[in-house]
């Protein structure tokens, strides 16, 4: 990478390997195709409340010095799981993810966001593919109100690190970030002792839906 390149350009770059993985993730790349049957997608949103959850909760505070406001991608997720028959108090009893930890500076803190927040961008393109399937449990990918604010803020203060430590540790947070999720969503398919009520519980709505 040369000296003139951007800070977006080192971060996309030093992610980029990881990023291609999870691309072909069987979970997230059927969600995309619109190839995802309802009860493997309950189990996607599961796993990623775990870690949106847990990610929110160790970085309310840097958001908050930031000056970053974003709906809950986490409370996005558990407005779908509802949809899918989920009730609120089985969704709060989900596994989190207990590797994410609090920023150690502002760097590492838009290093972790940097992946995050450039993972929702492409949510709408995914959520058109998700609509015939599970009709209107598609917030998580759709995004909250306040979400398309957040990435060019994101970006201009990312482009204000300094040479050197600081793009060190912003670059660091995104590939450890990254390390974290992708050994987080390995096990998206893991069995839970609730999983035979959850597979009882009824589909959402599509569009199509005729009420009887």
């Amino acid at each position: 990478m040369t000296s003139c390149a951007s800070v977006r350009e080192e971060l996309r770059a030093a992610t980029r390997q990881t990023h291609q993985r999870l691309h072909r993730h069987p979970g997230l790349s059927a969600a995309a195709r619109g190839a995802i049957g309802v009860d493997d997608y309950r189990q996607l949103l599961m796993r990623l409340y775990g870690f949106h959850l847990a990610f929110e909760d160790a970085h309310a505070s840097a958001m908050q010095k930031l000056g970053f406001i974003a709906s809950s991608r986490a409370e996005l997720i558990a407005l779908d799981l509802a949809a899918l028959g989920i009730m609120r108090f089985d969704v709060f009893r989900l596994p989190r993810c207990a590797a994410l930890r609090e920023p150690s500076s502002e760097a590492c803190a838009l290093g972790a966001l940097y992946v995050v927040e450039g993972s929702a961008l492409g949510g709408v393109l995914i959520a058109e593919a998700l609509a015939p399937v599970v009709g209107e449990a598609r917030r998580f990918f759709l995004g909250g109100p306040s979400r398309p604010e957040v990435w060019p803020s994101l970006l201009a203060r990312v482009e204000t690190l300094a040479p050197g430590a600081q793009r060190a540790s912003a670059i660091g947070a995104a590939i450890e970030t990254f390390r974290i999720f992708e050994e987080w969503m390995f096990d998206w398919r893991a069995a839970s002792s609730c999983l035979d009520r959850w597979r009882s519980a009824p589909a959402a709505k599509t569009k199509g839906d005729v009420p009887s």
